[in-house]
């Protein structure tokens, strides 16, 4: 035991005098834990979001009870049905719109805040709102979150003419929260719901309970939602990205663990001679890494829970329009997220041991080119069987090691080659660089991840804007869109006799299930007209239009339907096959004929007439119409028609190019996050180079001071050790375009199909490619030439004193 504290009195001694090297360990480790932390937590939150009932209880939801496909609330029998049945526990929810004064629209959520005084919250702010408000004021009460309160700029919520007092609540996200009998009022839902939340329901229970309901409302397990499927993908991308940051952090720490080995190498053999047995002192190393890796894992969670709430918003928001999140999500510090940290924590540095015998392994003639030509013939064999999203990017982690394995050989080959410069400065800056590249080649490395995951992102997004601005082109060709509070067939037959309107196009939407093989695949059926006429707007693979061959109405001997291509890729839903559609007790079936894009969407989609749809007996929901108009002048006279005349309110028509912005909008939002991790993660490189090159100059203090000494100007020593940065720097860059563009073709060949069901080109941006090289040069070299002028600016005098 005493000689542990003798070392550990050592250790802690060598970090107050190196307090630079101990923060760049605990910055490293930390800055790529916060980004496993954030993703994670997100995930963690989402996963764990039916902790809580709707009313903030502490109570578990396991099941839902919701209303048959195409109703959108349960009728009040089948909750006075359940609440006679003592041994079922669960909660009334009432949710829907309601517009402001000010037009705009609010998404409330009505519980039974009763509860609140009976039962036991989960954070004393409920029973606190609870016991601050009276019985009479907790029913007429809007609770909202601070955030939302903000925006509205007002403590009074104005709605119909009548104001409702506002109380903060945190962590009610895009919802405000009211007792139900409130929200029944709001919403004219005469005692229906919008479903039930149920708990503690075991397996004989639900049986007896599905026997109970007797086809009049589904249940649902709460484990099973649509979310949960559907946001897989999503989350599944941002844990890689954060993942790849976490590399990048490591490789800073990487840095700063072999600069204290490195220093520590007089400290040890002193201990040695001071009667401490090697094994004691490996087994003090141990110990000291594993408590700095848990305080890096620690601090790293801190940073990353604050990370995840500034991200929550645009997570949020593209959770909630693409893959049906129903709670707001508010992350907390969990020990998991510290538990995960430490564990990567440990096995990296884990690595590092390893490091010594593989450097020595790869400083073998022949063993390079061998584990290239593996390497090289390994991501061949992935090209060509990858079959899932986890292979692809296994593939993606395959091309990064290719590209490590030749970055140093091809930095070295600059140097090493004959240059048509007889300098002495410039023959000294080649030597040098040789010496020094193994010092600088964790920053390297570092920089090529991040310029390559960068640059790969770069080419996805491009690709995909690019793509998706060619399908909204073609998708949304009508001139004019109406969304009227209630849409009935004689607006449809009002807006058809108008002499201005070419063609009147609906947008029909059906809930269903697909039957397949005793297995329910959730499904919309979706329809734009009664025949092929009115779905040339839409595009089959191969760039094919829709014609009679593909849909069909319901007068033919078996209808036709095109399926999209995410029901093709992720559902199996094959061109040729008869599918099983049934919505309660009614079904119908209809031939598979087409695939047609559809980007944005995962879910299963079938396209059909809307006869087909109306015969089948489905519920449907009929948003809109879609105008096509003779001459694109009247669109101005069509919609004061449409305004005055048919008495449809003016923010319900969407002229087509302000349609497009906010579709547009929306989906340059599912990038915001990705583009927030990439600046995080280039700014975590940038922190590495400024770190590399500051310790390689300390290490250069004895040559520049002989360079001086010799008559070398302080101006001339700048410009070669800025030329020496800028060439390693430019060729590091120029290795990371090529590795981005394999990495962007590998996301969109394999893992945008894989994970969400969607093909499209690579499209290659070179102005914004060489833009953000350029911008990524010209930081590093700044960053780089910083600790460079800082010891130019020391006295030759000291430096010469220590040769």
């Amino acid at each position: 035991m005493t000689e542990f504290k003798l070392i550990f009195f050592a250790y802690w001694q060598f970090y107050l005098r190196h307090k630079g090297l101990f923060l760049l360990f605990i910055l490293g480790f930390s800055l790529g834990t916060a980004l496993i932390s954030a993703i994670y937590g997100l995930n963690l939150e989402a996963s764990k979001r039916y902790t809580n009932s709707s009313a903030l209880l502490a109570v578990p939801v396991t099941h839902f009870i919701k209303p048959n496909l195409g109703t959108e609330r349960l009728p009040e029998t089948v909750r006075k049905q359940l609440s006679r049945q003592t041994n079922i526990h669960f909660e009334v929810v009432l949710e829907g719109r309601v517009q402001l004064e000010n037009n705009k629209w609010l998404s409330i959520k009505g519980v039974n805040l009763l509860h609140w005084a009976s039962q036991s919250a989960p954070s004393s702010q409920a029973g606190l709102n609870a016991q601050n408000l009276s019985r009479k004021a907790l029913f007429d009460t809007v609770f909202l979150d601070p955030k939302m309160i903000a925006r509205l700029g007002s403590n009074r919520l104005n709605i119909n003419g009548v104001s409702y007092h506002i109380s903060p609540f945190e962590g009610l996200g895009y919802q405000a929260l009211m007792d139900i009998s409130l929200a029944d009022r709001l919403l004219n839902a005469n005692g229906e719901v919008s479903y039930l939340e149920v708990f503690d329901l075991d397996e004989t229970a639900t049986t007896n309970l599905n026997q109970a309901l007797q086809g009049s409302a589904r249940l649902e397990r709460a484990d099973s939602q649509a979310f949960d499927t559907l946001s897989g993908p999503f989350f599944f991308n941002l844990q890689a990205l954060a993942l790849l940051g976490y590399i990048v952090g490591a490789f800073l720490s990487f840095n700063a663990v072999k600069l204290a080995f490195s220093a520590r190498t007089t400290l040890h053999k002193q201990l040695y001679l001071m009667g401490c047995q090697p094994s004691r002192l490996k087994q003090a190393m141990f110990i000291e890494l594993g408590l700095l890796g848990l305080v890096c894992a620690y601090l790293g969670a801190l940073f990353g829970v604050s990370l995840a709430n500034v991200l929550v918003a645009d997570v949020t928001q593209v959770l909630r329009s693409f893959y049906q999140l129903d709670r707001a999500l508010t992350v907390q510090l969990s020990w998991s997220m510290v538990a995960l940290g430490f564990v990567l924590n440990i096995a990296v540095l884990s690595g590092l041991f390893l490091s010594h015998r593989l450097t020595r392994l790869f400083a073998k003639k022949g063993v390079t080119w061998l584990i290239l030509s593996g390497l090289c013939s390994g991501a061949v064999l992935l090209a060509l069987f990858a079959k899932s999203k986890l292979v692809a990017l296994f593939l993606c982690a395959v091309i990064l090691l290719i590209f490590f394995c030749i970055t140093p050989g091809v930095i070295t080959r600059v140097f090493s080659t004959r240059w048509p410069v007889q300098s002495p400065l410039i023959l000294w800056l080649k030597a040098d660089s040789q010496g020094q590249l193994k010092s600088l080649l964790s920053a390297v490395l570092a920089t090529l991840m991040a310029m390559g995951a960068a640059i790969g992102m770069l080419v996805m997004v491009k690709s995909f804007s690019h793509t998706l601005d060619g399908h909204l082109e073609s998708r949304l060709s009508a001139d004019l869109y109406v969304r009227p509070a209630e849409v009935s067939t004689q607006m449809h037959s009002q807006l058809a006799q108008m002499p201005q309107v070419e063609r009147v196009g609906v947008y029909w939407q059906a809930r269903s299930e697909l039957i397949d093989e005793s297995k329910q695949l959730p499904l919309k059926l979706v329809s734009f007209g009664r025949d092929a006429s009115f779905h040339q707007h839409v595009t089959l693979l191969g760039g094919h239009k829709v014609t009679a061959q593909h849909i069909s109405p319901h007068q033919a001997s078996m209808p036709r339907c095109l399926v999209n291509e995410p029901g093709w890729r992720l559902y199996g839903i094959e061109t040729g096959r008869i599918v099983e559609v049934r919505q309660g007790r009614q079904v119908f079936e209809c031939l598979v004929t087409g695939i047609f894009y559809d980007y944005g969407e995962q879910e299963a989609t079938l396209l059909t007439a809307t006869s087909v749809i109306e015969h089948s007996g489905f519920k449907y929901q009929a948003f809109g119409f879609s105008l096509s108009l003779i001459n694109d002048d009247d669109i101005n006279t069509v919609t004061e028609y449409l305004v005055e005349q048919m008495s449809i309110e003016r923010t319900q028509v969407s002229v087509n190019k302000v349609f497009k912005q906010y579709a547009k909008q929306l989906f340059e939002n599912t990038f915001s996050v990705t583009h927030a991790l990439n600046i995080f993660i280039m700014l975590i490189a940038l922190f590495g180079v400024w770190v590399s090159f500051l310790t390689l100059g300390r290490r250069q203090l004895q040559p520049m001071a002989v360079l001086q000494t010799l008559g070398v100007t302080r101006s001339q020593l700048l410009r070669v050790k800025l030329l020496q940065t800028l060439i390693i720097l430019t060729v590091t860059i120029a290795l990371a375009i090529p590795l981005g563009i394999l990495l962007g073709w590998v996301l969109l060949t394999y893992v945008m199909p894989l994970a969400f069901g969607w093909s499209m080109a690579m499209i290659l941006d070179w102005k914004s490619i060489f833009a953000f090289s350029l911008v990524v040069l010209s930081l590093a070299m700044f960053v780089g030439a910083l600790p460079m002028l800082r010891l130019l600016k020391r006295n030759i005098a000291d430096s010469v004193a220590k040769l």
